[in-house]
């Protein structure tokens, strides 16, 4: 199984998560940078490890403190990594406070980048969907792009993916409250499906954590796939051939190292 987004170089052991994921089934992840100051030990995984993809990139959250050459240095990163893809970027008006005009300079330098370097693109967004699409749709072309842990209205699936978009489905949604986006994932084309923990973030239910814990952890990914197959409803075997094509198909994957 492949972990399409996460942030593993937040928690506090990696190494142990990363064995502890594997041990699973979970062979692949795509680790996503959000700032300078964390590309680093991005980078780090990726050459100690050979189940990380690396991503870099930065986040809406970490655009008021980012460095006069924020831009430069990720162009450095990339350019270091030919297999790494760009994100998390995006935008984000639910923490507050927030300034969209900013946040949107910075994203559409990043979609500029990963257009001229050819890499995938990992987006975040949080009640800017309007403004997100707006965007989008403004681009001469994009590269594959994912919409993490989509959350936006089953209404604007279709556009976004006439536009080329991946979404990927977060164990989060698994939580009562979250009826609603489970149905929205009954509408996402099943070739643009992906899966993804975003460890230590958005902890699912205790009833789909494989390592019960307050943070969430890559190897519970193991227990979001049963309760997508009967949201979709397909056989979970079916699923997850199909789920891992579409990441191979999403990151235009290069042979290793």
């Amino acid at each position: 199984m492949t972990d399409a987004h996460n942030h593993l170089q937040q928690l506090p052991h990696p190494s142990q998560a990363l064995a502890e994921a594997q041990s699973k089934g979970i062979t692949r992840m795509l680790v996503n940078g959000t700032s300078e100051e964390d590309w680093p030990a991005v980078a780090e995984l990726y050459h100690n490890h050979p189940q990380v993809l690396p991503s870099f990139g930065l986040h809406p959250w970490n655009v008021p403190t980012r460095s006069h050459k924020w831009l430069a240095t990720l162009r450095q990163f990339l350019n270091e990594h030919s297999t790494a893809a760009l994100g998390e970027c995006g935008l984000d008006r639910w923490k507050k406070p927030f300034d969209l005009p900013d946040q949107l300079s910075c994203l559409q330098a990043q979609i500029d980048l990963a257009r001229e370097l050819q890499r995938p693109l990992t987006i975040h967004c949080l009640q800017a969907w309007g403004p997100l699409l707006e965007l989008l749709q403004s681009q001469s072309s994009l590269p594959p792009f994912l919409l993490h842990a989509y959350s936006g209205s089953t209404e604007m699936v279709a556009p976004f993916a006439q536009l080329g978009a991946y979404f990927s489905f977060s164990g989060y949604f698994l939580h009562e409250h979250k009826t609603s986006v489970r149905e929205t994932y009954r509408h996402i084309p099943l070739d643009r499906l992906l899966l993804e923990s975003d460890a230590p973030a958005m902890l699912p239910p205790s009833t789909h954590q494989t390592f019960p814990s307050n943070q969430n952890h890559p190897g519970n990914l193991a227990a979001f796939l049963p309760a997508l197959a009967k949201i979709r409803p397909l056989e979970q075997a079916a699923l997850l051939t199909q789920i891992e094509s579409n990441f191979e198909n999403f990151h235009n994957l290069k042979p290793q190292r």
